[in-house]
């Protein structure tokens, strides 16, 4: 029987990490979008946390736990939820399908020093379809030969690792790759129009000669599909998060912004509209929640992976831009963070494989 009841551990964690991201993280929320990159005190603070160290024992590991976290970071700022959450998904990877010679590896995360990390799985092409990737890994003798091009990776030039999802004979493999093996060139720190601190980029791989010891999984056998499902339910925990702040924000606003001889709160298109977004958040909480559930209890989840996922990607779209428009002019501008909002919501609706839980 699946509880959405909050343990006391879980109540906890949610309440210390709420208060920890409206006070520590939220202020920084403007500094960051127009400096477009994350100082490392603030990235060394969010380390503090001890999200990730708490990845590295499995018994600690918790999708839902993480799911609940994500969300609240995302609420604060989803430039940094996915900032910590792409060194989460890595290194939850690592921990919950990797070798024992691989998770030695996750030494190097458990520390006190931020450590950047991710999956790459997007590719810059047109159309990008998980289920037919361009990234090509061939085997020659004891190693990968792995050639592609990898886009949208979060802090990539920062990352010592990347966890590179590609096509192989037997299908799709994941592949461990350090950022100084040769033939691995980080390029240019892309533009986008929303998460920009992010410094999303593009990773090439020419040619990059990978030990077969290092392909995921005991004997290589990794379930792939896993670790895309798990980076849709921390995007989809994100998302919630975000969409969440936009609730909270336009309820005040829209109570104390009078029009017409009453407050906009008033008006029953602005009252059914914040209800929309409501019903928004709380079917994107338990869509999400439910997926991580079913992680955490090892069922098939791949379906609800995508379900959550979809849902909460067209549904952030739509909840952001309706904020913004009941804002009316003033959404346009930076006195308030509702445009910032739907633009970090446009660049999380495309993003894949950029988290986990």
């Amino acid at each position: 029987m699946i509880s959405y009841e909050l343990t006391q551990e879980q109540q906890i964690v949610q309440a210390t990490m709420s208060e920890f991201a409206l006070q520590e993280l939220f202020p920084q929320t403007r500094r960051l979008d127009d400096g477009g990159i994350i100082d490392a005190e603030l990235l060394t603070k969010l380390w503090s946390t001890g999200i990730v160290q708490a990845q590295v024992d499995e018994e600690d590991r918790s999708p839902v736990t993480n799911a609940i976290v994500l969300e609240e970071l995302g609420a604060a700022d989803a430039t940094l939820a996915i900032a910590i959450a792409s060194v989460l998904g890595f290194v939850g990877a690592i921990a919950d399908q990797g070798s024992a010679a691989q998770k030695a590896l996750l030494e190097e995360f458990a520390n006190d020093d931020f450590r950047a990390a991710a999956i790459a799985l997007m590719e810059p092409s047109f159309g990008f379809d998980v289920s037919r990737l361009a990234t090509k890994a061939s085997r020659s003798g004891d190693n990968y030969v792995l050639t592609g091009r990898k886009a949208m990776v979060p802090l990539a030039r920062h990352c010592s690792h990347f966890l590179v999802i590609a096509e192989s004979e037997g299908g799709k493999v994941a592949l461990i790759v350090p950022r100084d093996a040769m033939g691995v060139l980080v390029g240019e720190t892309k533009q986008t129009i929303g998460l920009r601190a992010l410094e999303l980029g593009e990773v090439n791989f020419d040619n990059v000669e990978v030990p077969a010891s290092m392909r995921l999984g005991e004997n290589g056998e990794a379930d792939v599909q896993r670790i895309i499902d798990s980076a849709r339910v921390g995007l989809s925990a994100t998302m919630t998060g975000l969409c969440r702040a936009v609730r909270d924000y336009v309820i005040p606003y829209t109570k104390e912004r009078v029009v017409h001889g009453g407050p906009l709160a008033k008006k029953q298109f602005i009252a059914f509209t914040i209800a929309d977004i409501h019903m928004d958040v709380e079917a994107m909480r338990w869509m999400t929640w439910k997926a991580a559930w079913a992680l955490k209890a090892r069922q098939p989840v791949t379906q609800q992976a995508q379900l959550a996922y979809t849902y909460a990607s067209q549904q952030i779209v739509f909840a952001s831009d309706l904020g913004l428009q009941m804002l009316g002019g003033h959404g346009f501008t930076k006195g308030h963070p509702v445009e910032l909002w739907y633009r970090n919501a446009r660049a999380l609706s495309v993003l894949e494989g950029a988290a986990g839980v």
